[in-house]
């Protein structure tokens, strides 16, 4: 809409509250007359309807992103700009800091006003950069939502203070998110397709916020208003009286109730041209009358203009609020999530990891160096920009232009963290006093806050009369064993070029360790080969079948793992899956068998591939129906853990396809559970109790499949069992016999599906897909497996004959960051974003209260708590290079280091 028609609807409202101001009766039928009546009578009939008004949209889905952002200008945000300049008593809502950003770009000279009507509190904006999946990504992919949405207009827009998060359209809250939102100075919560009412969401560390849902959908208000008058009253009366009946707890005080104005530019725009003509006449309503009934003088609710925050605000003082929910609240649009963007979540997931493993090592190469004149601050400001800029608004209308920017998106933050961290590992690496006499060096470095030892490798090539053989040792002279694959051999018989395998122990937390290599004349001795019907090690006894194992027993636990009536261990099987349009189903639509393929039909050839020390691998190529499917499983000899790489190849894009591995445990109705962002969920514990909603009518705790973030764990009363996992989407429940009680633990590769926007484009993902999972065994409970979890996905790095600068005066082995308790957890370290100082963010994760040591490589001045977006609270206690931090059970506490 232009701003000539805006004002010209202006005008029109003048005129149609002149000619309203004497209509001061109302005639209606009897059943608005007896809710108008009862409104009248009650403790809101003196009070107010809040009307905060905005339009919700997608970063794209109505069209290709930069139509969207052309028409939030011009039919959105200038017309609205230009009401606040004629219309003293007009107030608005933006839901998200990222169309301010925009918006201003395109409107510098609008800068001025835009302040001002913040000051004046005429516009409120979210809190957050986007309306994000808050499942899908990471806790610091969550966290960076508040220094782009919070901060970034504490910072840009006169110290503006934000307190509300706008999350409108996806049925789907992360259990920490009231926490994030809280500890970044945002207490308020808007979103719909929810319970309607007025209610707290607690997090785990009994964090909470104020929650305000129209109901089941962001538009109820513009739907009133689509109506003809005498059914907007009925419909407005009968929505107030429900809310101080029905929604809401109200005390003795005068009441507020709110209304939302939220529309979209899709849809027709007479409702939202109605909204001026409505109010007046809702608010000049001073008697009633009806057929039968007498003529009353009732006393109704004015409509007045109000910002989100501004409702909140009020409802401290006049309304209380009683009711506190609490729990995950699964998304019911996850088939939206990695199955049907493969490749761009598998981005995503690999961005996550980077960027933290880059802003850590950055760190401390800055510290090293005693400053940060280097810290590339700039780069990751705008790699953290782009990695949280993909919302919730995937496909839609030029949906093929949206996925591909996002995949964009994702690839150019992965691509700027994988560079930095490159050269800072390097360049700490050469800073190393190294003993060359003991070979070259080799630094195998570790971003996760414990000690580990894992399986690495790394890819190196030598001269002609170099290498008959390798050697391996520590910094300390011990021999470490290890494995060579890829080999290519001169004509000499000396090596040319090989990938060296071994396992690194004792990786310092958040650190690094020294290796030295050197060559050798042993002729390497070659193991007796594993025939490929059975697989033992120290750890395993497996049996191969068609399409995956049907036997995996642990040896130390003495159980069998897996029962494969259904299916086999890492097995591959595709159903015909149709997926549903965004609001438009009451819970997530499940594959079925009108189509089914699986490996175990045809007869599997399986292949020992490398058989060593460290490890031995077994590889099949088999062809379904579909897609051709190359599975490699590989047994490691020297930790207890199995790796299944998964190669889904000549993908042609048939739509409606769904493709998952399976796990098939040997255990009924076991309890499973996966790590959600800064936290874990156990299925039927953790979940918001109850449904969604009057149409989300399933209870919460029976949704799947679930979004996972690194791991999915099942356990019974004798052993559980952890699964690592490359897709962000997973389910436990069999789904080809619904009266199955075996837990069958399934990562779902891919989807083809169609976008819920009728315009909408198909989600093909058409060629090759690549997928890695990991598994262990262990006793009971999901604690035991949840550090292997983290580690199959965020593997250690290796630097390869670092070049040394002139002056080095680093150990071979060094941690940087440390904490001395298991349940804590680092999820990044950083520089602070105002200053030189040094930002950690530490998690709880076992849902204990504890008294945890930070330690750090370097002296410390002081160290303050602060809030998630650095603000500082307290000065906390340290002793020169420890700080004593007291974490709440499931608490995420942010700490400023002088």
């Amino acid at each position: 809409m232009t701003r000539k028609i805006y004002q010209i609807v202006i005008i029109i409202s003048i005129l149609l509250i002149n000619q309203l101001r004497g209509q001061e009766t109302i005639n209606s039928d009897r059943e608005t007359y007896d809710l108008l009546k009862s409104l009248s009578n009650s403790k809101l009939g003196s009070g107010n309807v809040l009307l905060f008004t905005t339009t919700h949209e997608d970063i794209a889905w109505l069209n290709e992103p930069e139509i969207c952002k052309i028409d939030r200008d011009k039919l959105w945000l200038t017309p609205y700009m230009d009401r606040l300049k004629v219309e003293p008593d007009f107030k608005m809502d933006i839901e998200q800091s990222s169309i301010v950003m925009e918006y201003l770009h395109r409107h510098p000279e609008e800068k001025a006003n835009f302040i001002k009507f913040v000051k004046e509190g005429r516009i409120c904006i979210g809190g957050a950069y986007v309306q994000t999946y808050e499942g899908m990504y990471s806790g610091e992919s969550l966290a960076r939502q508040f220094y782009f949405g919070k901060k970034w207009m504490q910072d840009n827009l006169d110290g503006y203070q934000t307190n509300v998060y706008f999350n409108n359209d996806v049925p789907s809250r992360t259990m920490q998110m009231p926490q994030l939102a809280s500890k970044a100075g945002v207490n308020n919560f808007v979103f719909a397709r929810h319970i309607k009412g007025l209610f707290y969401w607690e997090s785990p560390d009994g964090s909470k916020v104020r929650c305000y849902s129209p109901g089941n959908h962001y538009m109820e208000f513009y739907n009133l208003l689509g109506q003809k008058d005498s059914a907007a009253i009925k419909m407005m009366a009968k929505d107030a009286v429900d809310w101080y009946t029905i929604y809401n707890n109200i005390s003795s005080r005068n009441t507020v109730m709110p209304a939302m104005l939220n529309y979209e530019f899709i849809w027709p725009q007479e409702p939202v041209e109605n909204s001026v003509p409505f109010i007046n006449k809702w608010n000049s309503i001073t008697h009633l009358e009806s057929d039968g009934k007498k003529r009353i003088k009732v006393n109704l609710p004015k409509f007045s203009y109000a910002t989100a925050d501004e409702f909140f605000e009020r409802t401290v003082s006049t309304t209380s609020i009683e009711k506190t929910i609490k729990g995950e609240r699964p998304n019911t649009w996850v088939y939206i999530h990695g199955a049907g963007h493969q490749k761009a979540l598998r981005a995503s997931r690999e961005g996550d990891i980077l960027m933290t493993q880059a802003e850590k090592f950055a760190t401390a190469n800055g510290l090293i160096d005693g400053s940060f004149k280097k810290y590339p601050e700039l780069e990751l400001y705008r790699a953290w920009e782009s990695k949280i800029y993909p919302d919730h608004g995937w496909g839609g209308k030029g949906g093929d232009v949206t996925d591909n920017l996002f995949l964009q998106k994702f690839l150019f933050a992965k691509s700027v963290s994988e560079k930095i961290l490159d050269e800072t590992l390097k360049a700490i690496a050469g800073k190393i006093s190294f003993k060359k006499e003991n070979g070259s060096p080799i630094v195998v470095f570790n971003s996760l806050s414990w000690e580990r030892s894992d399986p690495v490798n790394f890819k190196i090539n030598f001269q002609p009369k170099e290498a008959k053989n390798l050697q391996l040792v520590t910094e300390e002279g011990e021999n470490v064993p290890v494995q060579l694959s890829e080999l290519t051999y001169y004509p000499n018989g000396f090596i040319q070029s090989a990938k060296v395998n071994f396992v690194a122990d004792n990786l310092p937390s958040i650190g690094y360790r020294t290796f030295y290599l050197k060559s050798s004349d042993e002729v390497e001795k070659n193991m007796v080969a594993n025939n490929t019907d059975t697989f033992e090690n120290a750890y395993y006894k497996v049996k191969f079948g068609d399409g995956g194992l049907e036997s995996i027993y642990d040896k130390d636990l003495q159980k069998e793992l897996i029962h494969a009536k259904s299916f086999k261990a890492g097995e591959i099987f595709a159903m015909n899956s149709e997926g549903n349009g965004a609001g438009e189903f009451a819970e997530v639509q499940q594959p079925d068998a009108s189509f089914f393929d699986r490996l175990a039909s045809s007869k599997t050839q399986w292949q020992l591939e490398d058989d060593g020390p460290l490890y031995t691998s077994y590889k099949m190529r088999q062809k379904m129906k579909e897609a051709v499917v190359e599975l490699k499983i590989t047994f490691y000899n020297s930790t207890k853990k199995i790796d299944f790489d998964v190669d889904l190849l000549n993908w042609d894009g048939i739509m409606y396809r769904e493709f998952r591995m399976a796990l098939p445990l040997n255990m009924q109705n076991g309890e499973v559970t996966y790590e959600v962002p800064f936290g874990a969920v156990t299925v039927g514990k953790d979940e918001l109790r109850g449904t969604g909603g009057a149409f989300y009518n399933t209870p919460v705790r029976e949704i799947h499949p679930r979004e996972i973030e690194n791991w999915i764990s099942a356990s019974n009363s004798e052993f559980g069992v952890t699964l690592s996992s490359s897709v962000v989407t997973a389910d436990w429940i069999n789904p080809i016999d619904s009266l199955s009680t075996q837990t069958i633990l399934q990562p779902i590769l891919l989807a083809s599906r169609k976008s819920c926007h009728w315009e909408g484009n198909n989600y093909h993902q058409t060629g090759d897909h690549h997928f890695n999972f990991s598994i262990t065994s262990h006793s009971s409970g999901w604690k035991n497996g949840q550090r292997f979890g983290k580690q199959a996905n965020e593997k250690p790095n290796v630097v390869v004959y670092p070049d040394s600068y002139s002056q080095t005066s680093l150990p071979e082995k060094l941690s940087f960051f440390s904490v001395d308790k298991q349940n804590v957890v680092i999820s990044t370290v950083k520089k602070a974003e105002d200053d030189q100082d040094v930002i950690i963010r530490a998690y709880e994760t076992d849902g204990d209260d504890v008294d945890a040591a930070i330690s750090i490589f370097k002296p410390i001045t002081k160290a303050y708590l602060t809030t998630l977006i650095e603000q500082p609270i307290r000065e906390i206690n340290n002793d020169k290079q420890k700080i004593e931090l007291n974490l709440g059970h499931n608490s995420i506490e942010t700490i400023k280091v002088e």
